[in-house]
């Protein structure tokens, strides 16, 4: 699969593709005559991988380390599960924060609902509703 086409099925822009590859990201893309990249299912798959921990909050330095780590085969399983036990526990922590935020967004849906069926904030004046503790633990 060509550059283009992995950029269209990843949503990744070719630039970064072509920056993964230089950072060692992506160290084992088949290239045709020419120089062409020729993108593969576990490119694909990598790719994919790379995507998912970065969305955990890990740096691209951290997920060359991985990359690296799966290259030296099984001496590395432990440090590789440790790592993926890490995120998860990250990934914990950053569902926490959203549930704290969407409870506000949830609460302030149901504030202007209330006004707007009552045409007015004014239902608030007597009895205003308390915010939640955004920083409550």
């Amino acid at each position: 699969m060509k550059i283009g086409e992995v950029a269209k099925k990843t949503g990744l822009t070719e630039h970064t593709l072509r920056f993964y590859e230089k950072a060692g990201l992506m160290p084992d893309v088949a290239k045709r005559a020419g120089g062409v990249r020729d993108y593969g299912p576990a490119d694909i798959t990598r790719l994919g991988m790379i995507e998912c921990l970065k969305q955990t909050g890990m740096s691209l330095a951290d997920i060359k380390i991985f990359i690296d780590w799966c290259a030296l085969g099984d001496k590395t399983i432990q440090q590789r599960h440790n790592m993926f036990i890490e995120r998860k526990n990250a990934v914990k922590k950053q569902m926490a924060e959203i549930k704290k935020t969407l409870k506000i967004i949830d609460f302030k849906i149901d504030y202007y609902a209330r006004a707007l069926d009552a045409g007015t904030l004014k239902i608030y004046e007597k009895n205003p509703p308390k915010l939640p503790d955004y920083f409550a633990k």
